[in-house]
């Protein structure tokens, strides 16, 4: 409904102006009838009406032209006295067009339109008082005349600029309301997409980690079933313990999502040596190493930097092989961490090509670092043929560190 009536609000001044007409025609058509031999009398009068209607029609769309439509409607009242309204109640339309047109101009427009205002004022009381005889032989009542004429006229072009500041003051704020809820619907959209890549890490992270354990314990366990029958039980022991790992892992996960906004606890650096230890039992040989404390990280930091050893490591069994030599080392001081994670083959000699650097799991674990306030850089370990090498640093909370 509301919009509809803002839609059609420009018909409101034009039905104003022709319920104007036809009021004071049908009042004054009888002492003004269009008669033969009547014409040259009554044009003039009914002209005026016309124009004067059509000024209140056009002053919200076109307010000069309803300006200098009144206006000469007052200049042909001078010139032909025929046309001058003996009914003062009709220049009661001047104070219509007055406010609507101080309602809408704005600026310097204001000036003129209030010099409209008094001229329209001061102009209708002279023709009045003329035509009429309104204070005749009392030069105090002709003066008080004129100063009430032009003090209602300043008036309405008070009441007309309020409502043209209240208007524009309303329609900044419905402006304001609309960008702003445009801005949070966009916001959301960030935010919703922000989630679902994170999702998607840490499913990717999860999967990723699992399966090639999982496919590494297997392909073992189908070697080994006809010679050595005794060490298949270990390894599917292993790929029953990473299933269940990863399906509470993913539940974890899920349980983020529908759950309090910190979400459940998630793992962090005091959950690497299980991680280690159950990609030793994969076929890495996997050294960690730990210098200094914790490094002041936040529960996400530390989330990251779990994160980015599973990715490390995963990674090294996917391209070194299940013989690979892995060495993780985290030294955590007061102003952060710094990681890195080794990895050569068992054979440099018939290594597969390192991990490529365009992969979701390295650009991952570089986002990751990223967002925890850090850098993470991966890349040919130049030491060791066929290594590879990632060196990542997160700095401790309250601090800053420039993204690599």
């Amino acid at each position: 409904m509301s919009s509809f009536l803002h839609r059609g609000r420009w018909l409101f001044e034009p039905a104003l102006a022709v319920a104007f007409f036809v009021f004071w025609a049908i009042d004054l058509v009888g002492r003004h009838q269009l008669g033969p031999g009547m014409l040259r009398s009554t044009v003039p009068f009914w002209a005026a009406l016309l124009l004067l209607a059509v000024a209140i029609g056009v002053s919200h769309l076109q307010p000069i032209l309803a300006m200098a439509l009144g206006t000469a409607v007052l200049f042909g009242q001078l010139l032909f006295p025929s046309a001058i309204f003996e009914e003062p109640l009709v220049y009661l339309g001047y104070a219509i067009v007055i406010v609507v047109v101080a309602a809408r101009v704005h600026g310097r427009m204001r000036v003129g339109a209030l010099v409209f205002a008094v001229g329209s004022g001061v102009s209708a009381a002279g023709l009045l008082a003329w035509w009429l005889g309104v204070g005749r032989g009392d030069a105090g009542a002709r003066a008080m005349f004129f100063v009430l004429c032009a003090f209602a006229a300043v008036i309405a072009w008070l009441m007309g600029t309020l409502i043209g500041v209240w208007t524009r003051k309303r329609s900044s704020e419905l402006e304001l309301a609309r960008a702003t809820s445009d801005l949070r619907a966009a916001e959301t959209e960030a935010v919703v997409a922000e989630e679902r890549e994170r999702i998607a890490q840490d499913v990717h992270d999860i999967m990723a980690h699992s399966l090639s354990v999982i496919l590494a314990q297997a392909d073992g366990a189908r070697l080994l079933a006809e010679e050595r029958p005794a060490a298949v039980a270990p390894s599917l022991a292993t790929i029953a313990s990473t299933a269940r790992s990863s399906l509470t892992e993913v539940r974890v996960l899920i349980e983020t999502l529908v759950g309090t906004p910190d979400g459940p606890a998630h793992p962090g650096t005091d959950d690497l040596d299980e991680l280690v230890s159950r990609l030793s039992g994969s076929g890495l040989t996997v050294t960690m190493e730990r210098f200094g404390d914790g490094g002041g990280l936040t529960a996400a930091q530390e989330l990251a930097v779990y994160r980015i050893v599973q990715e490390g490591l995963t990674n090294a069994l996917k391209h070194a092989g299940p013989g690979a030599v892995v060495r993780v080392a985290l030294d955590g001081r007061d102003d952060g961490m710094a990681l890195s994670i080794a990895s050569r083959p068992d054979a440099p000699a018939g290594a597969p090509a390192p991990a490529n650097a365009a992969g979701r799991g390295l650009i991952g674990m570089r986002e990751r670092a990223r967002l925890a306030g850090g850098w993470l850089d991966a890349g040919e370990d130049d030491d060791v043929p066929g290594g590879f090498l990632v060196t990542a640093y997160l700095p401790a909370a309250g601090r800053t560190e420039a993204t690599a």
